[in-house]
């Protein structure tokens, strides 16, 4: 019998070793399955003490946390953390079988196009989760992306994550001077010494998919010269185009890699669009065995190049679609025709366009898309508008509404809390709009256990409303069937 780790992992064959530790394969002898193990080296490898325990130790379980927080099905789920012998800290998490992209890519090459899109959109999905719950990989490269037998893409490593929001008792993870990350994958904005955000991670998943269709990295220094020469080539030089040295990449994907590797956070697209544009290339054929990136078809959807419809044929085309209650269908055509425009994401002209679009995101239940609609288009007013901005208000509301679809109960609870006080002095205390709120609010609160409370928020609400809404109003029946349902819960309990 091998190492068995806390009388429970017995340790087989050494998958890997790496910065942090080893990663062994192991056998769970309490529940017979095959885990993964890992472990971090002895206490004497990674920096100076902190509190009892090293840096590495530290950022060791502050993976441990962070993936199990993330809870993604594109991330490894993390079974148990200890310590074994004393000294010894473990993680047992999810065996996956496959290899690393980087091992795919010595291996084999560039991927067909198809493949990368797959990549591309598996990822973001999980940068998306990850970023909403305040996470920041901060070292995505092709050795942290695990490709399955079936294509599935796990991520890996989140060992120097962050919170987007730290809490300010935590002690650094990361030395002074030190800057987190890979010297190949690295943002410029970290390059100088900024702090990481969700747009860092979108310039290394631009690196990524760079190397992915063309086999290379977007920059390349010469053998033993210091990693600061890469380092400085992100900050200050531009990479060679994707088109250049891979042609048959449809423009669209590659103007989109390149787009992701904008010096300036800002003129990077999110990961929303990512998924959009590698999504549409994820559903062309032949299979993945016989892809030919040069004989793949551009759909038509992501003709950025054809002039976008009138306005009147596009409110006509809409109109038909609303009606029908195809509401998907009348978002994929808003989302083309804006690609098309090619407009910043806050003009104007174009908002209630982009308002639209997310309401019939969120009315055909497609919250995580829906979230990052809201989110993005809010985002980008706030840089410009007011708090009390009505649409602004309208972005907060309706991407609280999703994360209350998507479960994210407590998020959502805070959103709206938080969000209630700002409509109230925009709008006046007895506007609909902050009515809903206090419903929202109300729901969030007895699901999350408190029925009680939430039944005489929602008889306050009651009387407010009767005092100032029409008798028509159906805010009315919405509010007295929830009450009715609290008051049954209520007697059985």
């Amino acid at each position: 019998m091998g190492t068995v780790i806390r009388e429970r992992y017995e340790l087989g064959d050494r998958l890997g070793r790496g910065g942090m530790g080893e990663v062994w394969a192991a056998r769970d002898l309490q529940l017979d399955r095959v885990v993964a193990v890992k472990l971090l080296r002895s206490k004497g490898e990674g920096g100076g003490q902190d509190g009892g325990l090293t840096r590495l130790e530290r950022r060791f379980a502050r993976e441990a946390q962070l993936t199990a927080r993330i809870g993604h099905p594109g991330v490894p789920a993390v079974f148990e953390t200890g310590r074994h012998d004393g000294e010894t800290l473990y993680i047992a998490m999810e065996l996956v079988d496959g290899q690393t992209l980087s091992a795919r890519l010595r291996a084999q090459g560039p991927l067909p196009v198809r493949l990368a899109a797959l990549v591309a959109v598996q990822t973001a999905d999980v940068l998306a989760h990850a970023h909403r719950i305040g996470v920041v990989h901060r070292d995505l490269k092709p050795s942290n992306l695990m490709l399955t037998g079936n294509n599935t893409v796990k991520v890996l490593d989140f060992g120097i994550a962050s919170a987007l929001e730290p809490d300010p008792d935590e002690p650094r993870l990361t030395g002074t001077n030190e800057v987190p990350g890979t010297p190949g994958f690295i943002s410029p904005e970290q390059g100088l010494g900024e702090p990481a955000t969700t747009r860092s991670d979108l310039y290394a998943l631009g690196c990524v998919l760079y190397e992915a269709l063309t086999g290379r990295p977007p920059f390349e220094i010469a053998p033993g010269a210091s990693p600061f020469f890469l380092v400085y080539k992100h900050i200050q030089d531009k990479p060679r185009p994707v088109s250049e040295l891979r042609p048959g990449v449809p423009h669209i994907f590659a103007d989109l890699v390149m787009r992701l590797l904008a010096k300036d956070p800002g003129d990077r697209p999110s990961v929303q669009e990512v998924q959009t544009v590698a999504r549409a290339w994820t559903e062309q054929q032949p299979p993945l065995i016989t892809d030919a990136p040069s004989a793949l078809p551009r759909p038509a959807s992501a003709a950025d190049d054809a002039d976008p419809p009138s306005a009147a044929s596009l409110t006509e085309e809409l109109r038909r679609l609303s009606g029908r209650g195809e509401h998907a269908a009348a978002a994929a055509l808003i989302d083309s025709h804006l690609r098309r425009t090619r407009r910043p994401v806050d003009d104007p002209e174009l908002l209630p366009l982009r308002l639209t679009r997310c309401e019939l995101l969120l009315s055909c239940e497609d919250f995580t898309q829906a979230y990052d609609s809201y989110f993005q288009l809010g985002g980008a007013l706030r840089r410009s508008r007011p708090a009390t901005d009505r649409d602004v208000l309208a972005c907060r509301a309706g991407a609280a509404k999703c994360l209350a679809e998507l479960g994210r109960t407590t998020e959502a609870l805070h959103e709206f809390e938080a969000m209630l006080p700002v409509q109230q002095h925009a709008f006046g205390a007895t506007d609909g709009r902050v009515f809903d709120t206090r419903y929202e609010i109300a729901s969030l609160v007895a699901r999350g256990g408190q029925v009680r409370p939430a039944r005489d928020q929602l008889a306050a609400l009651r009387d407010d409303q009767r005092r100032v809404l029409p008798a028509s109003d159906q805010r009315h029946t919405k509010v007295e069937e929830l009450i009715a349902r609290f008051d049954q819960f209520l007697a059985a309990t």
